[in-house]
């Protein structure tokens, strides 16, 4: 997932701030997110730009 926030999970299981148990319960999915990633020249090549909008 794209968000520091987990990382930020990461860091504090590492240095042992947090226990494995809360690492896990903290990095579960809460909402969905869509993301996806392509991570080859042929993956890239699959798809294609239609547009986009501001929010």
């Amino acid at each position: 997932m794209a968000d520091d926030t987990i990382w930020d999970y990461v860091e504090d299981y590492m240095a042992e701030r947090i226990s494995k148990e809360a690492f896990w319960e903290l990095v579960k999915f809460k909402y969905p997110t869509h993301q996806m990633v392509f991570c080859t020249e042929k993956a890239l090549q699959a798809i294609r730009f239609e547009g986009s909008y501001s929010l």
